[in-house]
């Protein structure tokens, strides 16, 4: 892949899906769109074994492309056929996350003892192999803060959407907070109070592409390039100039996820 045109750091993706189907057609232009953007790395997460498995894959395929693997909540009815075939990617070379994993009580597409018991599988997965974790939370609070308890490895709480309290819980233990496209909404401005009390050195910047799309771009398919808008509105809320708040976002995703060493 070209390098970039931009000086000064890259400013990561921190989480896309960029193994879903809306990709299937033009995958390298979309990476190649994220070069020029500035964007990179890119880590690509995956909700299941299949899935996961093609993450991997375009990560062997695209050098600023790293790899998560992991069973999404909703798909934790699957985690004794998958978990076999998810365990063996983490030996992987370029994987350097278990994820998308957590903890779903809104939509409930699986029981929740049942998805509490495969999340707490894949953290310990995760302490073993001494990787990182991208935690999906909707409307989980409690139960993924006692999940999490335990775990002494590096916490990533992907789109983030919680509570200024929540926030504060989450920063006070130490993990890091990513914010996608809808912090830029007109009527996120909760949301956008949330990241104000989150301080530079916990922040993160992800698309969760290909939805959620920035209010720039909103209703159309969204890509790791759009990941600048986040960052901008960010920046704004922490009225620091985009290069700092590039830089600090840049170090956290470094420190988090080791792209060098996978």
């Amino acid at each position: 892949m070209a390098s970039s045109p931009r000086k000064g750091p890259l400013l990561p993706d921190t989480h896309a899906h960029l193994d879903d189907p809306a990709f299937q057609d033009d995958l390298t232009s979309v990476l190649v769109r994220a070069v020029r953007a500035g964007v990179g790395p890119i880590l690509a997460v995956g909700s299941g074994f299949e899935s996961s498995r093609r993450a991997l894959s375009i990560a062997h395929e695209h050098d600023h492309v790293y790899a998560a693997v992991g069973l999404h909540p909703h798909h934790a009815d699957r985690f004794a056929t998958e978990a076999g075939g998810l365990r063996a990617l983490l030996s992987e070379h370029r994987v350097v996350a278990v994820g998308e994993i957590g903890l779903d009580y809104f939509r409930q597409l699986s029981p929740r003892d049942v998805q509490i018991d495969a999340f707490r599988e894949q953290l310990s997965w995760a302490g073993t192999v001494g990787i990182p974790v991208s935690v999906h939370n909707r409307d989980a609070d409690s139960d993924v803060l006692s999940c999490l308890k335990d775990f002494d490895g590096a916490v990533v709480l992907h789109c983030f959407a919680g509570s200024v309290s929540f926030a504060q819980s989450a920063v006070s233990n130490g993990y890091y907070l990513s914010f996608a496209g809808n912090l830029t909404f007109p009527r996120a401005d909760e949301l956008r109070r949330v990241a104000r009390v989150v301080p530079l050195d916990r922040l993160l910047v992800e698309t969760d592409s290909p939805v959620l799309a920035p209010q720039v771009v909103r209703g159309r398919r969204n890509e790791p390039a759009h990941v600048v808008s986040v960052a901008a509105t960010l920046a704004e809320i922490h009225d620091v100039p985009i290069e700092v708040l590039t830089s600090s976002v840049a170090d956290n995703a470094a420190r988090v996820f080791s792209w060098r060493a996978a």
